[in-house]
């Protein structure tokens, strides 16, 4: 009798410890799920912007602040909206349904006030000025992505960044094959032009030259230019442009000049650089100079990345290499 109840005792046991098994397996599984659930509700979006930083969103960001023109024209490109835009600056406002958005600074100058009081999703800033802004962008409760471009084929980048930021890869994608194909006809009709041109970043109290890393030298390229400066070392803080060397400029002898003008007033800058040019004899020694070829480029096309305007921007640097080349 006693190894009867001992045999039924055992089996009792192992009857109790399949159960609980089972009931921490089932647990463990409605875990799992529940956390995969949880998982998927809090990426609703996830996006490696052009800083390398991986952004998630909870839900899908409706109220977007733009901190610079060419982010902004490319969102309203896409189908997209702002709350918030970069102060007006010379190069205006572009798209012109923007202008309502509120003014919250720059990429130099953020207003954290003006950009708390739009509430927003997100804020599209630049990841070479604002990467150390992002701790306190984020300590008034949104969201960072930071884009930029020193290339058209950054642009590109650019403009997919923010399609997929807006859910309108679509969209993205018809802009970056426009962009594409134009670069390419521009690039196949211009191969046979090599004009020796200088880009000048004009700003007030310091001038710098272009180079073939930088997004105008990119399109100078393109363009059928060929670049004085493209053995200049880049400054350390801004290795896209170098220190103007007059010496290696005289011998490089530029055909044409062009001027990008950056900050301050720019029929200011303008005048002060023209005057310098003819009264310095090394400058006036140069092709560009005595024939009087020095081109301010528009400064919504080149002063800053045109974005999605790029095109234009690539269109009417062709046609001023030809109006050397002919």
């Amino acid at each position: 009798m006693k190894k009867g109840y001992f045999s039924l005792f055992i089996a009792l046991i192992l009857i109790l410890l399949t159960a609980c098994g089972s009931n921490e397996a089932d647990n463990s599984s409605n875990k799992q799920a529940a956390g995969q659930q949880v998982e998927t509700q809090k990426a609703a979006l996830t996006l490696t912007d052009m800083a390398g930083r991986e952004v998630s969103f909870e839900e899908k960001p409706e109220r977007i602040v733009a901190l610079t023109n060419s982010d902004m024209n490319i969102i309203y490109a896409l189908g997209g909206t702002v709350v918030g835009r970069q102060t007006q600056d010379a190069s205006g406002v572009d798209p012109k349904e923007a202008e309502s958005a509120t003014e919250v600074g720059n990429t130099h100058d953020l207003n954290l006030e003006k950009i708390a009081s739009v509430t927003p999703d997100v804020v599209v800033a630049s990841s070479e000025q604002n990467q150390k802004d992002v701790p306190a962008l984020e300590g008034i409760g949104t969201q960072v992505v930071l884009t930029g471009a020193n290339s058209i084929d950054e642009i590109k980048k650019q403009i997919s960044t923010l399609g997929k930021l807006l859910d309108k890869t679509d969209a993205a994608a018809k802009q970056i094959d426009s962009i594409t194909a134009k670069e390419q006809e521009i690039t196949t009709q211009q191969k046979d032009k090599k004009v020796r041109s200088l880009l000048i970043l004009g700003a007030p109290g310091s001038n710098y030259a272009a180079l073939p890393t930088s997004l105008s030298g990119d399109i100078l390229e393109k363009a059928g230019g060929v670049n004085v400066a493209e053995d200049f070392k880049g400054v350390e803080n801004f290795p896209q442009y170098a220190a103007l060397n007059i010496e290696k400029i005289v011998e490089a002898d530029p055909e044409v000049i062009f001027l990008m003008i950056h900050g301050g007033d720019e029929k200011e800058t303008e005048t002060a650089l023209r005057k310098e040019m003819k009264q310095n004899d090394a400058w006036n020694s140069t092709t560009a100079v005595k024939n009087d070829r020095i081109v301010v480029l528009p400064a919504d096309l080149f002063g800053t990345n045109p974005g999605i305007r790029i095109d234009e921007a690539l269109t009417y640097m062709a046609d001023q290499i030809n109006q050397v080349a002919d």
